[in-house]
């Protein structure tokens, strides 16, 4: 029935769905089994060795299964100068490995259970083109991928991190949210006058021209339990990847560029260069700090007093990770030998990687990730050293 659509030389529709399972669960192997570690207790006024059971046997454990259903679509255009492929993806992890709450009266606090469960889906999309195919040639690949997930069970109180301090925990993952979510308080600005001080809620070094955070629970008193919440999502809305390779006659170049669109970031770095303690160098912004009634600042700097929320984590840290990279760009020349009985082939070449970097992220990095790219700790720079840009010059011999 295509012949009847002239502009389309290729469709295929396919789908698949398959359940798998994951044994790489690395320090959890062999929980299933009852295991004895050396133990020493007294016998006959004596201090000996022996064993005692160390891991409760669960033989209920088994592997992690993955169930995945995908449909997908893959078009060709105009004699395949132009091919399309979509995909939706649906991805359910079940039973995943934690350590699950039991009654202390069985002699241990936890048991390895089968009982977290995570919601993964989105669209992939890939287009590539074929823009000009004479002397002059430029082909265009484009990929974007829209993903999500969410956090469907986990073991009780349902959620893990985010709960333990105020000034480095930065993430929290709990049942209905995505993984990894920043997790602190919200910034309000600064108690900028007296009357802003009696009204608003406190903590108990808070003073005139401290940091002012908003009482969540209002009970008119800043705590670390009751007044955190999400603050951001470090997951990006969109993954994209750009490239384009062109030729003419001997020359090449290829361009290639990637991002990562709709992130949350934490610069992390701003509990360091913004602080106040006298014992880093500061940003210029800190010059607008408050300084008394008279000389309030820009009500965004405290004053220069050391209280226990000047530095904890809050929604203030919080700026827009997107970003756009220019991963490389490699410019070549293919020399021409003629009857030559040596060399076979020679080409020349200059590249540069990191070229450029367009993101409204005041920091050093919008791709640092200072504490590893796991899906629970995403998207903090703190000191973070920046991917440099690095010129090459080569020279390709075949002989």
């Amino acid at each position: 029935f295509l012949k009847k659509i002239p502009v389309m030389s290729y469709m295929k529709v396919r789908s698949s769905f398959g359940i798998t399972g994951n044994n790489n669960i690395g320090g959890s192997n062999y929980s299933w089994q009852a295991q004895t570690a050396p133990y020493n207790y007294v016998f006959n006024n004596t201090l000996v060795p022996g064993r005692s059971v160390s891991v409760l046997q669960n033989n209920q454990l088994s592997w992690e299964q993955t169930k995945t259903f995908d449909v997908g679509i893959d078009l060709g255009l105009l004699n395949d100068r132009i091919s399309i492929t979509y995909d939706y993806y649906n991805k359910l992890t079940d039973g995943m490995l934690m350590n699950q709450q039991i009654p202390d009266a069985s002699g241990f606090s936890t048991l390895v259970s089968n009982v977290a469960a995570v919601n993964l889906w989105g669209h992939e999309i890939g287009i590539n083109t074929r823009n000009y195919t004479g002397i002059f040639k430029w082909t265009t690949s484009f990929n974007i991928s829209f993903n999500r997930n969410k956090v469907k069970k986990l073991v009780t109180p349902g959620y893990f991190g985010g709960r333990t301090s105020p000034y480095d925990d930065y993430w929290t993952t709990e049942v209905g949210h995505p993984l990894g979510m920043f997790y602190g308080y919200i910034y309000d600005g600064v108690f900028m006058t007296e009357a802003e001080f009696e009204a608003g809620p406190k903590e108990a070094s808070s003073l005139v021209g401290t940091v002012r955070l908003k009482d969540l629970n209002g009970d008119g008193v800043i705590t670390f339990a009751g007044d955190r919440t999400f603050i951001g999502n470090p997951n990006p809305k969109a993954l994209v990847g750009i490239t384009n390779d062109f030729s003419y006659k001997n020359f090449d170049l290829n361009i290639a560029m990637s991002g990562e669109l709709g992130r949350d970031m934490i610069d992390g770095d701003i509990a360091y260069s913004e602080n106040l303690d006298g014992v880093f160098n500061v940003r210029k912004i800190v010059a607008n700090r408050w300084r008394s009634l008279e000389n309030p600042g820009d009500g965004v700097i405290p004053r220069t007093r050391n209280t226990p929320l000047a530095r904890a984590v809050n929604s203030r840290f919080v700026t827009d990770g997107s970003y756009l990279t220019c991963k490389n760009i490699a410019l070549g020349y293919t020399v021409p030998l003629r009857n030559s009985k040596y060399v076979k082939g020679l080409r020349v070449f200059v590249t540069v990687q990191q070229a450029f970097v367009i993101t409204a992220y005041k920091g050093m990095s919008p791709e640092a990730s200072a504490f590893g790219l796991t899906g629970t700790t995403l998207g903090v720079d703190k000191t973070a050293y920046p991917i440099p840009r690095t010129f090459a010059f080569g020279l390709n011999v075949k002989l």
